[in-house]
């Protein structure tokens, strides 16, 4: 890898690393208002609706896609994203105030779609959907829903390439469902738009999945060793994240990659070395 793509590549790690910081900074206020996305947390059927809500959402959006409906799309994900704001906003703010900032920044990205912009509400709303269900799942359901998101992103990438179809129309209407990272400081996101020429971009759920484990290894496993308040098992799959990232960074080329293979087997590896480390087996 050149040192011209080697900047954009640490960048991409540095946000998330920032997504999974800012989830465990988050995670015991969160825990604390007993907002819960499955009521219960060890159920291994929570992964399977878990696919079916993607699946669903997925073909709405493949669907409005070739409809040309981009208008539903873009409304339908500023929506689950001012939801998603609003939801973690609220935690630690009066209700006003949060609804407040949350319509903020999201006319902010609505009318000033800048990549710095799109990159900021990127993490905040990729921790707060990270401990949403990092806190609704333990870790056996977290590491089944990892697995066939892995294998689903490496099929609808290198197989059925709707998940690109789906990216290209996603980055064309500059909807904030990823984090911009440009190879050039004269690059604007609002003027060039999909130009991947001009920047590299990483899907949420990349960060999110993987994310989603570390959480829900701090939160639902009893904690035998830490470091600065972390469990053992989260950090190792912090860890692992980082190092399926850069087996990534190494193999990608120009063309579209499913990150999830890496990212989420790393996580998992890193967090189950994690568990044999500190003495904790959570099955």
């Amino acid at each position: 890898m050149g040192r011209r793509a080697e900047r954009p590549m640490l960048w991409m790690l540095l946000l998330i690393i920032a997504v999974q910081l800012l989830s465990l900074g988050m995670m015991p206020a969160l825990s604390a208002s007993e907002v819960r996305v499955f009521e219960d947390p060890s159920a291994t059927s929570n992964a399977i609706l878990y696919i079916g809500l993607v699946l669903v959402f997925t073909g709405f959006l493949l669907l409005a896609t070739k409809l040309g409906w981009s208008w539903l799309i873009s409304g339908t994900i500023q929506l689950c994203l001012f939801l998603s704001v609003f939801y973690v906003l609220g935690v630690y703010l009066p209700w006003m105030l949060a609804l407040s900032i949350s319509l903020v920044l999201m006319l902010a990205m609505l009318y000033y779609p800048e990549w710095y912009v799109v990159d900021s509400l990127g993490i905040l709303v990729s921790a707060g959907v990270s401990v949403l269900f990092g806190i609704s799942m333990e870790a056996l359901p977290v590491i089944v829903l990892l697995s066939i998101l892995a294998v689903y992103d490496a099929i609808s990438v290198y197989k059925t390439k709707h998940m690109v179809t789906l990216a290209e129309s996603v980055i064309k209407i500059r909807a904030p469902l990823l984090f911009v990272i440009p190879k050039s400081r004269s690059y604007s996101f609002r003027v060039r738009g999909a130009d991947g020429r001009d920047a590299y971009f990483l899907g949420l759920g990349d960060a999110i999945m993987p994310s989603v484990l570390v959480v829900s290894a701090n939160w639902s496993l009893p904690v035998s060793h830490e470091v600065f308040g972390v469990a053992l098992p989260a950090i190792g799959a912090m860890l692992g994240t980082y190092m399926g990232f850069m087996v990534l960074a190494v193999t990608s080329g120009e063309r579209p990659q499913a990150g999830l293979p890496f990212l989420n087997g790393g996580a998992v590896i890193g967090f189950l070395t994690g568990c044999l480390l500190s003495g904790v087996w959570p099955f």
